[in-house]
């Protein structure tokens, strides 16, 4: 959008660069700051050009400080989606993205999708709310450290969009991260993950697991009829071969119906030969929902079975609970 203000205008080809440096690395919060550009230019680009695709509605911080939830509204049309930002205790600080306005992959467990699908955010859209934290955090003198497509929607149905952005966010002109920093999670939409991966993306892949058989992954993610895990676990094991890069399998524990012993053996038999890491997340209630969360004895005893079984996994620490800081939960609410 940039290079195309400058060549409408004829400017010279700096401006750009100046542009970049303001916009992405120095973090200014309006055009007013960009002053490598002259008044009456910065004027011009205001009428242009807009500064940010989004305006917030409504901030949750939780009791402890280390979740952030925005909810956002984007301008265009006035639709609403959320942004987390997460402080973790070792200083990193990670952006959870969204993708879309709801979704369209209606997982039983999810908030996002009993909104319903609403429609693709941009890559503009995806980069603004990185953005909106960066200058949060720069306040702060502190920086984004990651990014994960953790957010509402499904990346992979939303796919040129999310690689423009990712081109934005690894850009060495622009924020110039690295892409190792960077996570796409995926439900598990075959077709598209090929594609994803023929493009090159080099940062991490997580599958949105949840399940360690075929028939109860149908009963909890509708995604799952259509395709088959054997197959995707097929894509992510030549993956893994090729690149030598760890497939993180999120796994929402939900109390009495994924959570028993015999889940966590075939869950361990599934993946034991794997270069993986399971990331055990104990379920975030939703209201209207009767599903609830793993009781802490069962989460423990389903992590002993993995660890005698020698698969290497974490339990996700649970954070902005009291936010309803799971995916979805805001927006859906108001």
């Amino acid at each position: 959008m940039i290079e195309n203000f400058v060549h409408i205008h004829s400017l010279p080809s700096y401006r750009v660069k100046q542009f970049n440096v303001a916009y992405y690395q120095e973090l200014i919060g309006s055009y007013d700051d960009l002053l490598t550009w002259p008044k009456d230019l910065r004027l011009q680009l205001q009428k242009a050009l807009r500064f940010t695709s989004l305006r917030e509605i409504k901030r949750a911080v939780s009791l402890h400080h280390d979740t952030e939830k925005i909810l956002f509204e984007r301008i265009s049309d006035n639709k609403r989606f959320e942004t987390v930002l997460m402080r973790h205790a070792d200083g990193r600080n990670t952006v959870c993205v969204s993708c879309m306005i709801g979704c369209p992959v209606g997982c039983i467990f999810c908030a996002t999708g009993r909104m319903g699908f609403q429609g693709n955010l941009t890559a503009e859209e995806i980069v603004d709310q990185v953005l909106f934290f960066s200058r949060v955090l720069k306040k702060e003198k502190q920086t984004v450290t990651n990014i994960v497509f953790m957010g509402m929607g499904e990346p992979l149905l939303n796919l040129n969009n999310v690689l423009d952005a990712i081109s934005i966010f690894t850009d060495p002109k622009k924020m110039g991260m690295s892409e190792r920093r960077i996570t796409v999670s995926t439900s598990g939409h075959t077709d598209n993950l090929k594609k994803l991966l023929v493009h090159g993306y080099a940062g991490r892949l997580a599958l949105s697991l949840h399940a360690p058989n075929q028939k109860l992954r149908e009963q909890l993610m509708p995604i799952a009829k259509k395709f088959p895990l054997d197959d995707l676990l097929g894509v992510l094991q030549s993956h893994a071969e090729k690149t030598n890069k760890r497939v993180s399998f999120e796994y929402t524990l939900i109390n009495g119906v994924n959570d028993t012993r015999k889940n966590a053996e075939e869950l361990a038999s599934l993946l034991r030969h794997r270069l993986t890491h399971v990331n055990l997340i104990p379920f975030n209630p939703i209201l209207g929902l009767s599903l609830k969360r793993s009781t802490v004895e069962a989460i423990q005893n389903f992590s002993r079975v993995l660890t005698n079984k020698h698969v290497h996994h974490t339990v996700r620490v649970t954070m902005g609970d009291d936010i309803a800081a799971a995916c979805g939960q805001l927006a859906g609410k108001i």
